[in-house]
């Protein structure tokens, strides 16, 4: 792996390194994880259902209108999968593997941005460094493989700070163009998760502006092809959806999803300023290592007024302001700061650079922040192993490697040995991926959507004709099963589905009946109880459903005719 490093440190090659360290990370658990409640499963379904529906302007969960995102995400999802489907079946067969590419290529995007802007502002081979340390991990490799929006966002967002860079340090013959490449970067942005990457963008630009007391350099940004065109990639769909909901998306999405989270910990996802610094160590890891010298490397070249000054002043505004707006924010999700990872990186491998140069206080804080998190890390590994019926001897030893790993990139990096340490490092990232996505997660008792599924399909008790109702309302059991689900609670439940002659498959939550000393828990268990005794097959699924943190015993009835339906392509 040493080799390897030293050899992609040649300007030519360091892109292959940053790609395969991505590429591992994110493919470790594309196709072994199941899909994620409920982010996942909902982005996931709406896409199926544009497919299904050809209507690729509204959003969509089941029968209602989902109008908090704007449509990017859900249009990438479908390239993905349109080649999924030509390739394997990926839309009939729910294969998540397909929808997940589209994030993928967004975490790509990411890692290759940040190359590319360490390279800009540090040289190489800062680039490769800041690359495949950001491309290992943990939140930009998680984000990558799950089928949502933030990964997409992340490699957008960067490649627009990377345009602005250009704008900033490049000649003035060549501004103009770079100015257009941030419009329309801003734009994709936006039409992906809306205000952020222009807030990135202008939180960068404006701070930098008003630190150096300098406001030409940003000129071209008036030239009239780039706001023309990022109004044209914006304004079609946004027109369209507006339409098509009758004015309800804007007002959704802006009141009832944006507006909320301004006010207050939205949808219970509150947490006090300081959230994001306390989980710093554990998503930035094993990039974390390095971040304390890189910060104090950037903090002597501003002081010192020295040749990389403009560069640690543009990391900066590209970093800690937007940083400290989610700080502020009342709704905080781990990965909402993922668009300042880029910068933190390059910082990361300033740090690798100046690591000889650097106060014992500095070297010493980041090697305790990497042991910390590598032992907090093996031990989530464990737990949820031991936890949840996963494999627990396979989890200790994956769990000890990762550990391993992590001490080995401290050790390399005391004996001023950066280079290998980053290789190390990269290698501890790259098998927390493996082991906790790959290979861990997928093994427990974490999946009863999956569980169910794979019990429906194999006993055939899924006709194309047969209704489909479930009081198990997690997003994932739709996409699992199909589109016309109807989802709701016990006693919707005992009142849609009392016809037990009916052509039917009823799935009941055991674990959300009423409440056992009123009156509607006796029509649930009468209703139960009825399932069991006139159902023509009947099966049970235990898991545990995160998402509400309670374990969980699916009831699976299917009542009228069942005969087996044998599924296309089946034996």
């Amino acid at each position: 792996m040493v080799r390897l490093i030293s050899s992609l440190r040649q300007p030519g090659r360091a892109w292959i390194g940053v790609l395969a360290a991505m590429l591992i990370a994110s493919l470790a658990g594309i196709f072994t994880l199941p899909v994620m409640d409920r982010d996942e499963a909902r982005f996931a379904q709406a896409t199926a259902q544009m497919l299904e529906t050809r209507d690729f302007v509204r959003i969509s969960f089941l029968d209602e209108d989902r109008n908090k995102k704007p449509v990017g995400i859900h249009w990438m999802q479908l390239a993905t999968v349109s080649a999924g489907e030509a390739i394997s079946g990926a839309l009939e067969n729910r294969q998540i593997w397909a929808w997940r590419l589209a994030s993928t290529l967004g975490a790509v995007l990411a890692a290759l941005g940040t190359l590319a802007l360490g390279n800009r502002l540090l040289g190489h081979p800062a680039g490769l460094y800041a690359g495949v340390l950001l491309g290992a991990s943990v939140l930009l490799g998680v984000e990558s493989g799950i089928a949502k929006t933030d990964a997409m966002l992340a490699g957008l967002t960067v490649w627009a700070l990377y345009a602005l860079a250009r704008l900033r340090t490049g000649p003035p013959e060549t501004a103009k163009r770079w100015a257009i490449a941030l419009w329309v970067l801003m734009a994709l942005g936006a039409l992906v998760k809306g205000p952020v990457t222009p807030m990135a963008v202008a939180l960068a630009a404006i701070g930098l502006a008003l630190w150096e007391q300098r406001w030409n350099w940003l000129r071209p940004l008036a030239f009239w092809p780039g706001p023309v065109l990022a109004a044209l990639i914006l304004m079609p769909w946004l027109i369209s959806v507006q339409i098509a909901t009758d004015g309800d998306f804007l007002r959704e999405a802006l009141g009832d999803d944006l507006g909320p989270k301004l006010v207050t910990g939205h949808e219970s996802h509150g947490g006090l300023p300081g959230y994001h610094i306390l989980l710093l160590s554990f998503l930035f890891f094993p990039a974390i290592l390095f971040l304390p010298s890189g910060l104090r490397a950037g903090i002597s070249a501003i002081r010192s007024g020295g040749e990389h000054a403009t560069a640690a002043r543009m990391l900066i505004m590209m970093s800690i302001p937007f940083w400290i707006v989610f700080e502020l924010l009342p709704t905080k999700l781990p990965h909402y700061v993922l668009p300042a990872y880029p910068a933190l990186a390059v910082f990361a491998a300033w740090g690798v650079m100046a690591w000889g140069e650097t106060p014992a206080l500095w070297r010493w804080l980041g090697a305790g922040l990497m042991i910390v998190a590598g032992l907090v890390l093996g031990a989530i590994l464990f737990f949820l192993s031991h936890q949840y019926d996963g494999p627990v001897l396979l989890a200790s030893l994956l769990a000890a490697i990762l550990i391993a790993a992590a001490i080995g990139a401290v050790v390399l990096a005391a004996r001023s040995k950066a280079g290998a340490a980053v290789a190390c490092a990269v290698v501890a990232g790259l098998v927390w991926q493996a082991a906790g996505r790959g290979i861990i997660a997928p093994a427990t008792s974490l999946s009863p959507s999956r569980d169910a599924a794979a019990l429906i399909h194999a006993q055939g008790w899924l006709a194309p004709d047969t209704a489909l109702v479930s009081s198990y309302t997690e997003p994932s059991l739709a996409f699992a099963l199909r589109s016309d689900i109807a989802l709701m609670d016990a006693e919707g439940l005992a009142a849609t589905a009392s016809d037990f002659s009916a052509e039917q498959l009823v799935i009941v939550d055991l674990s959300r009946l009423p409440a056992a000393d009123s009156p509607e828990r006796e029509r649930a268990d009468n209703f139960v109880e009825g399932l069991r005794s006139e159902a023509c097959a009947i099966g049970e699924v235990a898991g545990f459903n995160y998402s509400r943190g309670r374990a969980t015993s699916l009831l699976i009835a299917r009542t009228g005719d069942c005969t087996p339906f044998q599924e296309p392509g089946q034996p």
